[in-house]
């Protein structure tokens, strides 16, 4: 089974489960933690977005670090640097130095991780089963989502904010154990991305944050208000979702492989467009926002695995997959935080969150309309993008 022929990813399968307890269990609560200590929602939306914005200036530390101990070094150091942030979080309880602290350095920690992480993971995977192996990483993920924010809301409403994010930088520290003896890929010193590629990741990246800070930030607040602020029916709406979404990715990492790849992406926008609609007109109503919240769990892992499958693929061709990535998360950050702002400026006035949450039809959009071209017949071969990547 081409998911898990190439053993040194499965090392990857065994990171990810551990880390999507950071990212269910922890990442989906910081910010509605800030809300819970008494922040005001536009000033949530500001602290996102500038942690975002900042990230595309503390990214280029990444480079010369990898240069100098490799990149499996760099992204375990980026997995440590992560964990560590969720004890800190605890300590935030108003406005003011620990809160600003707290956004710079999980803006460090995050630049080195997902950085390195997009990039280990791009060249440590195989063209030929790419698509398998993207959709075992986001069923991992969804599955491990079942559970982990049951904990964290266990540990947040019986315990107290200072055991439930140290017991999630726990889990994460424990993450960087299966990369330990992995392979590693050093940077070539003078390896150079060219221009039309950089351009065209930073392009591509900005459009899906476009769409994370409306489908993912936006929503959370939306739902955690919605569902009366309490961190029991928020985990348990976050755990559904999950369930709901366990499976779907399997079927669309099989039918990429299968040379199907651009017929998945249209797929998995225009639903991904829909649950954007759902969740925009259903928000308020407490039934239609678990609604909306599971609809979208359902096709999640379909857009993931067709979006992601094919950036991977992209970057591996690429003469750097870190310059790649490193160009890449920028635009990511950049969408991110015009979208997390634009948020907090109309929240600010006033306006209600279905507005906000119609940004991110503008990136799927966007998104579509670059992605769908490197898509030529049934493989990469003569993708414009690819031939790019080759050159030097």
């Amino acid at each position: 089974m081409g998911t898990f022929r190439n053993r040194s990813f499965n090392r990857i399968y065994i990171h990810t489960a551990l880390q999507a307890i950071a990212a269910h269990g922890g990442e989906s609560f910081v910010f509605v933690y800030l809300l819970k200590a008494g922040i005001s929602v536009p000033i949530v939306f500001l602290c996102i977005s500038a942690m975002f914005l900042s990230r595309m200036l503390l990214r280029q530390l990444v480079l010369p670090i990898a240069l100098k101990i490799g990149l499996r070094k760099t992204f375990i150091l980026g997995i440590l640097l992560e964990a560590a942030t969720y004890p800190l979080l605890s300590q935030v309880t108003d406005v003011g130095p620990t809160l600003v602290f707290y956004l710079f350095a999980v803006a460090m920690s995050s630049s080195f991780y997902w950085t390195t992480f997009h990039a280990y993971v791009a060249q440590l995977g195989n063209h030929e089963n790419r698509g398998a192996q993207t959709s075992a990483m986001e069923f991992t993920s969804t599955a491990v989502g079942i559970i982990a924010p049951l904990m964290s809301a266990t540990l947040l409403t019986y315990f107290n904010a200072t055991i439930a994010f140290s017991f999630v930088g726990i889990c994460l520290a424990c993450a960087a154990l299966p990369l330990v003896g992995a392979p590693d890929f050093e940077i070539e010193q003078n390896a150079t991305v060219p221009p039309e590629t950089k351009k065209f990741a930073r392009a591509l990246l900005f459009t899906d944050g476009l769409r994370s800070g409306s489908f993912h930030f936006t929503w959370l607040v939306a739902l955690f208000i919605t569902l009366g602020s309490s961190y029991a029916a928020y985990g348990g709406a976050i755990a559904l979702a999950g369930a709901i979404g366990a499976v779907m990715g399997l079927v669309t990492g099989r039918f990429v492989d299968l040379g199907h790849g651009k017929r998945a992406l249209q797929i998995a926008y225009l639903l991904l467009s829909a649950a954007l609609l759902f969740r925009a007109f259903g928000y308020h109503i407490v039934w239609s926002a678990i609604a909306a919240n599971a609809f979208a769990a359902l096709i999640w892992p379909v857009f993931a695995t067709a979006f992601n499958t094919q950036t991977y693929n992209i970057a591996k061709q690429s003469p750097c997959t870190l310059r790649f990535h490193i160009a890449a998360e920028g635009g990511w950050d950049f969408g991110t935080g015009m979208s997390c702002l634009a948020t907090a400026l109309l929240t600010f006035y006033g306006v209600s969150f279905f507005w906000p949450m119609l940004i991110g039809l503008i990136g799927c959009i966007m998104g579509y309309r670059l992605l769908a071209p490197t898509f030529h017949d049934v493989t990469l071969s003569k993708s414009k993008y690819i031939s790019l990547g080759q050159s030097k």
